[in-house]
């Protein structure tokens, strides 16, 4: 949610009196506790918690407020307690602009950019996806499908998914766009406090953890698939978050090969909880399995690449072009260093 949602705040001129009004002992309390539960029982980093230091502690501070908005400094700083580097709390006006997506907000929708390159490769870019409006998230998985028939339609000799600079969002529209990738199911999940491995899938316009379909959407392309792809997948230390759960479903693909140096390593797995007041809780309830169980945990470590890309010039262009010239040896069989 990060900088698309500040530009949201901005446009939407969402701001409220930090003052607001009056409200009762119990409902702050209430509140507060309430938050606290769900992070005790839900966080993955819950047992290495002093919850009983923490909690004598925001019981003496939640006494001098005034109204559930002068609490969300107190639940941000046990969610930093946690020291994940990926929960949040994200305010209701926050939330409202999220939940308004793109088009209510002002802001332009995700480009899909797309080309066939060296008349014989198929190219594209998968952005990040911060909204949670259900109508974008079908627009967005089959804005990509259609481009996806396209490409397939001038039968490429080999596909370059660019995952650069994709800094994340929401996963289940980017699973939904990429799924007809995918040579199989239970490629990417992740492993909960209780040592229990939860598998995203995608089936029938349903997205799927393990057997539990937790969103429903509209596809027009539901039967598109792309069989054994020959495929390179780029991506950078921009690519953050639900980008690195893209890339993380690809490994151990057959024909898939990811260029770049490493990911920026924020790959632990993140669920939302509302509260009442809109309110949400984004924490960090697990680390990341690939279709081998291979734990994605460490933060900052992320995902690190097949193929190196070396030094970079940080001038876009030359640098995509270095990122092609790599992808265009290794879809044309050629070893690369």
């Amino acid at each position: 949610m990060k900088k698309i949602l500040l530009a949201l705040l901005v446009f939407l001129g969402l701001h409220t009196s930090a003052i607001g009004k009056i409200e009762s002992r119990d409902s702050i309390k209430n509140y507060v506790e309430k938050a606290l539960t769900i992070i005790k029982t839900r966080s993955i980093n819950s047992g290495k918690m002093n919850w009983d230091k923490i909690e004598l502690e925001v019981a003496q501070k939640i006494g001098k407020l005034k109204n559930i908005k002068e609490s969300y400094p107190i639940i941000k700083e046990v969610l930093e307690k946690l020291g994940d580097s990926h929960s949040k709390f994200f305010p209701p006006e926050t939330v409202e602009a999220y939940i308004k997506g793109y088009r209510a907000s002002g802001i332009p929708f995700p480009i899909i950019q797309t080309a066939f390159l060296e008349n014989r490769y198929a190219y594209i870019a998968l952005p990040a996806f911060y909204s949670y409006n259900m109508n974008e998230w079908n627009e967005f998985a089959n804005r990509f499908r259609a481009e996806l028939l396209k490409l397939s339609a001038q039968k490429p000799k080999g596909w370059i998914l660019d995952l650069r600079n994709n800094e994340g969002g929401m996963f289940a529209p980017m699973y939904a766009a990429i799924a007809p990738l995918l040579d199989q199911s239970n490629v990417i999940g992740w492993k909960d406090g209780n040592g229990r491995n939860i598998f995203f899938n995608f089936k029938d316009d349903r997205f799927f953890e393990n057997k539990k379909a937790v969103y429903l959407f509209k596809i027009d392309n539901e039967k598109i698939k792309i069989k054994n792809p020959n495929l390179v997948v780029l991506v950078n230390e921009k690519t953050a978050s639900s980008a690195e759960f893209a890339a993380i479903s690809f490994v151990g693909q057959k024909n898939v090969t990811t260029i770049g140096n490493k990911t920026n390593g924020l790959t632990s797995a993140n669920q939302e909880h509302k509260l009442n007041d809109g309110a949400f809780l984004v924490l960090t309830e697990g680390i990341t399995i690939d279709r081998h169980l291979k734990h994605y945990g460490k933060i900052g470590e992320g995902l690190t690449g097949d193929v190196k890309i070396g030094q970079l010039s940080g001038d876009e262009k030359k640098d995509k072009q270095l990122y092609l010239e790599k992808a265009y040896q290794v879809l044309g069989g050629k070893t690369v260093r």
